[in-house]
Order: C-alpha cells, then structure tokens, then sequence
C-alpha cells in the first residue's frame, strides 16, 4: 500500500472523527500589529510576520497572543500518521504570549509568560494511544532559553526546555489538527469535544499550511 494512499486514509480518519460543530460562542480572534516586546530578541522577532493573533474568550479576556513565523524552511519528511511533518520536528513556528495562567492539552497549568512554539510528535507508544487523532503538536519552550530561531532542535532538546514551561517532567504540548477549510482564515471553531480551535495560515516554502491549534480545551485520552 502506497504512502499516499495511507496518507489520504488518515486524513479521512480524521474528518471522521472530529467534525466540526460551529463557531467557538464568544471566542474571537482578531489580527493585531507586529511583536514588539523587548522580552522577545530582535533575531527572534525578525524571523515572525508582521501581523500576529490575539484570541478572546466570551468576555472579552485574553486567552494568548500567536505571531506565526513569515517563512518557515518547510523542509521535513512525511511521516505516517502526522499532518504537518513536513514543518520539520524541531522548527521554531512562532511565539505565543499567554497574558494570564492557563492549561495545555494534557491539562498541566501554564504559567503566565513567553514562549515559543515549535514543531514535535506525540510518541508513538502504549502511553500516548488515545491522547491525539494526529501526532501533530506545537511544543512550547520557554522564549529566554530558546533564542535561535534557525535551529531546528533535537528531540531530547525540545523536551527538556517544554519541561522547563511546564514545570513537570511532561512537555507543555498543544494539539494541532487540519483547519477545517483553507479559506476566511483566521477564525475560532469547536470540534466535537468542545476545544476551542484558532485556525490560521502557516506560510512555508514548499506552500501555505492551514492549521488549526486547540488553544481551549484538554484531551480525554
């Protein structure tokens, strides 16, 4: 069985099993202008677009801020059962400002702060069955000790710096799943499980990505 024709199973797995129900009630997003905080370093902020993401929630408080990077190398390989593989496991895709605590995916608090987001894959393993539909996360970092944009990171790297957002010995990790249409982007929708979803643009060399990030909710695996 050829690797496309897995690929296509997948992706029809996945619009299977997480439709959408509608727009996120009260949730918003808005573009807002460039990063201009000087918590973030000029090589970090010169790699980002010039517009970035703010999402709401239903009274009008500020869940996070997202500015995506401009022009990712879009140089990684296929790899079974994840979406966006060919972001490259490791690259930086952005920065995100959390203005008040939250919670990541797996449900672990998140302080409030700085961080950058960069690619990974949810293992493999008896420990992850159930966890994602895909194996397509963004894997926050705190933004002081990550300050080379051009690097693509080691696994093992990724995990001790999202260990260090976290505050656990688990990654503060954020599911991503294919947006639900390519175009009106950016927009909130919720799946069926009720995550808020901010779904958006991500520009790579080999061709625009359209992602969607669950910004609000947990996994019930």
């Amino acid at each position: 069985m050829s690797k496309k024709f897995m690929t296509l199973l997948f992706l029809a797995f996945i619009s299977a099993v997480t439709p959408v129900t509608g727009t996120a009630e009260g949730y918003k997003v808005e573009t807002i202008g460039a990063l201009t905080e000087p918590k973030v370093s000029a090589e970090v902020r010169n790699v980002l677009d010039s517009k970035g993401l703010r999402v709401t929630d239903a009274k009008g408080k500020v869940v996070c801020e997202i500015w995506l990077r401009k022009d990712l190398p879009g140089d990684g390989e296929e790899i079974a059962a994840a979406v966006f593989s060919k972001i490259g496991e490791g690259t930086l895709a952005g920065v995100i400002n959390f203005p008040a605590a939250g919670g990541d995916f797996r449900g672990q608090g998140l302080k409030p702060g700085w961080f950058t987001l960069r690619y990974g894959l949810i293992l493999q393993d008896g420990n992850h069955l159930g966890v994602s539909p895909t194996r397509d996360f963004f894997i926050l970092c705190p933004l002081g000790e990550d300050g080379n944009p051009q690097k693509r990171l080691t696994f093992d790297e990724m995990m001790k710096l999202s260990r260090n957002a976290s505050g656990t010995g688990h990654p503060s990790c954020w599911s991503l799943v294919p947006a639900t249409d390519e175009k009106s982007l950016p927009r909130i929708v919720t799946n069926e499980h009720e995550h808020v979803v901010v779904e958006f643009t991500l520009s790579t060399k080999s061709g625009p990505l359209a992602i969607g990030m669950i910004v609000v909710g947990k996994t019930e695996g």
